[in-house]
């Protein structure tokens, strides 16, 4: 390629020029990335690029190599404690809410659905559950780990698709079947999510006249400064102003009557950079494009950071809605 061409390109990370090299790549003259040139055609996509040699520091490389080495099954982030502090303002929890709503509401179920239920631990401590108990999860490494904990409580685990926690749910005409939640109208009286994403009229659906849903979901746009913009990361589109999930009037239109909605601020202390790098690894939507390897120069510029300024702190909303089928 001739250096003429050169000067038609641009990082596609941070847009800077790229620099003309003898050796079959194609560094940016800003950023850590470096550009592969395959028979002669340059591979300019970010998920090609391979990460310049960065000059770190020992504490840096170890608390980055503890997080990549430290296990992780079924949601659980109990490596974290210690690491990462989560406090919600005022003296209630939205986690404390949630559960002691659901177990109250569990005790007087017929029939109760846990949508997205993880490993099932958060679902296991309503137990004991109706005769009726199901729970759904998308994620293939948690199916046996629900079963283990649910089963011997008696609720049945069904492995299901990961495009139910659309919020849209399936459309007229058939369209985006994958959407439909596998269960026959008017089952259940009582469903229940903690997190995951789902179709408001799907719910109504498969509730009873009468039923209940009870739900614990985090505000779809992030107020203040988050990881990925302290990385200088892609989010995940829903937590852009526009496109995230308006709960509340996604209710409202399938004819949902909201009975209680409260509202709390969480804040989030991340304690040092192995707790921002294990969460990133495991929590893939907090920076859709986060690879450990690219984000090497970053993650150690906001390794700095923390250590003047003594942690990295995000907020963010959560709701606890419960609302009622007509």
């Amino acid at each position: 390629m001739d250096r003429t061409s050169v000067r038609l390109f641009c990082c596609p990370q941070c847009s800077a020029a790229l620099i003309d090299t003898p050796d079959n790549r194609l560094p940016c003259s800003s950023c850590s990335l470096s550009y592969p040139m395959r028979d002669g055609v340059p591979v300019l996509q970010i998920g090609e690029a391979a990460s310049r040699p960065t000059a770190t520091d020992a504490e840096f490389e170890r608390q980055i190599g503890e997080a990549a080495a430290a296990p992780f099954h079924g949601w659980d982030l109990s490596w974290l404690d210690g690491r990462r502090t989560i406090t919600a303002g005022g003296s209630a929890s939205p986690i404390d809410h949630y559960e002691t709503r659901a177990t109250t509401l569990v005790a007087r179920a017929e029939a109760v659905l846990d949508i997205g239920t993880g490993d099932g631990r958060r679902f296991a401590r309503c137990a004991p559950f109706p005769p009726i108990a199901v729970a759904t999860e998308s994620h293939a490494p948690n199916v046996p780990l629900a079963m283990e904990r649910l089963e011997p409580l008696g609720a049945q685990v069904v492995w299901t698709d990961a495009n139910c926690h659309n919020s849209r749910g399936p459309q007229p005409g058939n369209r985006w079947p994958q959407r439909r939640l596998p269960f026959a109208d008017d089952t259940f009286d009582l469903v229940l999510a903690s997190r995951a994403a789902f179709a408001p009229r799907e719910v109504a659906r498969v509730l009873r006249s009468g039923g209940t849903v009870l739900t614990r979901q985090g505000s779809s746009e992030w107020r203040g400064e988050t990881i990925a913009d302290a990385l200088g990361g892609t989010p995940p589109d829903w937590t852009l102003p526009g496109f995230g999930w308006d709960v509340g009037d996604s209710f409202r239109q399938t004819g949902l009557n909201i009975l209680d909605w409260t509202d709390y601020s969480v804040a989030v202390t991340y304690h040092d950079i192995g707790a921002v790098v294990y969460e990133l690894l495991h929590v893939p939507w907090s920076v859709v494009d986060f690879d450990l390897n690219r984000y090497r120069e970053r993650l150690f510029r906001l390794h700095r950071r923390m250590q003047v300024e003594g942690g990295f702190r995000t907020r963010a909303n959560t709701h606890v809605i419960e609302a009622q089928k007509p």
